[in-house]
Order: C-alpha cells, then sequence, then structure tokens
C-alpha cells in the first residue's frame, strides 16, 4: 500500500511526466499487476510519459513501448522491444535436456550460425544468427551424447536479449 500511495501522491498534480523507479518492488503479484495497469492506463489515456526503471525485465517488456540498455552508464541498445528481439536475437532455441558438458557448449558456440550459448541447469538457450535450419544444431547435440527433452524454437524474451548484451559485452 505505501507503493502505491507513493505513485499515487506523485500523479496528484497531474503531471506529463513521471519517473519511477523500481515501483512494483515489495508488492505481491496482485497489487504488481493493477498498478502496471493502473500506469498503463495514466499513459494511454491521460498521455503521460512513464520514465521506469526496472531490473524487472517481464514488466518492462509489459509496460513499455521504448527500452534502453543501460551498463555501468553506458547506453548498450535502445528501442522497441520488438526492436530490440529482432536487432539481438532474431531467433532462439530452447532446448530442455541432460549432458550439457562444457565441451558440447564450446562445440556449439563455435557453429557459425550461432550467435550466444547460455546454459542453465537442464535448460540451454541458442541464440541463433539470422533465420537458420536448426537440424543440424540438434542433430550435434545428439551426437554428442546431449539427451534432448524438449526443443522450442521461437523469437527471445526481453530477458534473453539483455543476457545476449551482456555476453556480448564481456567478450
Amino acid at each position: 500500500m505505501k507503493q502505491k500511495l507513493a505513485v499515487a501522491r506523485v500523479l496528484l498534480h497531474q503531471p506529463e511526466l513521471v519517473f519511477l523507479d523500481e515501483p512494483t518492488a515489495g508488492l505481491d503479484p496482485i497489487a504488481a499487476a493493477s498498478l502496471r495497469d493502473d500506469l498503463e492506463k495514466l499513459a494511454r489515456e491521460y498521455g503521460v510519459t512513464v520514465f521506469l526503471t526496472t531490473h524487472n525485465l517481464s514488466e518492462a517488456e509489459k509496460l513499455c513501448h521504448q527500452i534502453a540498455v543501460i551498463r555501468q552508464g553506458r547506453l548498450l541498445a535502445m528501442g522497441s522491444p520488438d526492436a530490440l528481439r529482432l536487432a539481438k536475437s532474431a531467433n532462439s532455441l530452447k532446448i530442455t535436456g541432460r549432458g550439457f558438458t562444457e565441451a558440447v557448449l564450446a562445440l556449439l558456440r563455435r557453429q557459425p550460425e550461432v550467435r550466444t550459448v547460455h546454459q542453465e541447469d537442464c535448460r540451454l538457450l541458442i541464440v541463433l544468427n539470422d533465420n537458420p535450419d536448426t537440424a543440424p544444431l540438434v542433430s550435434l547435440l545428439a551426437a554428442n551424447g546431449v539427451q534432448i527433452d524438449e526443443i522450442h524454437k521461437g523469437k527471445a524474451s526481453l530477458e534473453e536479449v539483455f543476457l545476449a548484451l551482456m555476453e556480448e559485452e564481456n567478450a
């Protein structure tokens, strides 16, 4: 309630521009969804520009028309969520399975159609260059002992784009 009250206080004067820093931090899921709806309504119906800083990328994806990724004071990328997805990772391959050894990951990273590889537990995210045929990558994994449970091909989420940007920055 304190968080919602703070946002309400900001809006009392009907500003044209509102700066919010982590507005849903500490809110339960229902209150956070309600606040996001309220912010979207402000922008849509009243023309209020909401400048939002957040680490919650799914929230940014839901609310923002323009997103800037900043690291250590340096602008890494800026654009609409769709434009960022297109520019940084037009396609991705999400694979759930077992046997993602360091040797297999290194082999994948050397493939020309692979932009980045990120592994977390039994999930593998492969961000692809352009729109390659993914069957050879799946065959490569299977031939190297990976047990594949599920494969999903699609556009990367904003979080995946962010991870790709961070990996590029570290390279």
